[in-house]
């Protein structure tokens, strides 16, 4: 996407040539805060007792790669103040990439795992005390990239760095319009858990917790059991009555 490679430059040259697994603050972590908050000035900002990554004209900036929980004695004191935007990546391609002890590379091949926007509602979900707060929303960067790791003894891994690619998408998240947008079509009215995950492919959990961010923000409402699941049922359309 437009300027997420300046971004990318901001953040090696930020990260001053330290090399591979040095970094305390990893290369996707620096390049996402450099593409939402271009303006090194705006980063490393305290508000409310706690330093958030970026405060721009927007509000707050806060790029989380994993343990969304992790953000809640922040989101507690950063949102009564201003907005909030948590930035969440979601690695739809990864290249896994082997380094020795120099950082030579020893392997290189693809990651048969592939992360979407549906990955991150378990994360999302135990923010759910903010999902109605007109100020909070989380964006879901959809990034292509290269996971670096040393090979331990035993066949134990040290992951050491997530240098990205590319950035393929971005969902704005921020209310329950626009989580009820991801649908596709042909789920409608009344659905479980496992109904949703098998029409999209996705594993079960991620399903589950999307129903509980729909029944979070008021955009499902419970309709009972179906088996050993509870169903949800969405708002008819609005030409629905006509």
């Amino acid at each position: 996407m437009d300027g997420f490679a300046d971004a990318l430059r901001a953040a090696e040259q930020d990260a001053g040539g330290r090399g591979i697994g040095t970094l305390g603050e990893k290369t996707l972590h620096l390049a996402l805060k450099y593409y939402f908050a271009p303006d090194s000035s705006t980063h490393e900002q305290k508000i409310g007792g706690y330093a958030a990554d970026a405060v721009t004209e927007d509000g707050v900036i806060e790029v989380q790669t994993r343990a969304l929980w992790r953000l809640k004695p922040k989101l507690r004191a950063f949102l009564p103040c201003t907005p909030v935007t948590v930035v969440y990546p979601a690695a739809e391609e990864t290249q896994l990439v082997c380094v020795d002890e120099y950082g030579e590379v020893q392997s290189s091949r693809k990651s048969p795992k592939h992360k979407s926007v549906w990955h991150a509602m378990p994360e999302i979900v135990r923010l759910k005390e903010f999902l109605n707060d007109p100020r909070f929303r989380v964006c879901v960067a959809a990034v292509s990239v290269v996971q670096y790791y040393r090979q331990k003894s035993r066949g134990k891994r040290e992951k050491l760095d997530r240098v990205p690619l590319s950035l393929n998408g971005i969902y704005m998240l921020s209310g329950a319009e626009d989580y009820l947008a991801l649908l596709p079509p042909e789920v409608s009215g009344e659905f479980t858990a496992g109904t949703l995950a098998a029409a999209l492919g996705i594993p079960r959990d991620c399903a589950a917790a999307f129903l509980m961010i729909l029944r979070t923000t008021g955009a499902a409402a419970v309709a009972g059991k179906r088996g050993r699941e509870v169903a949800v049922t969405l708002p008819a359309p609005p030409d629905a009555a006509l």
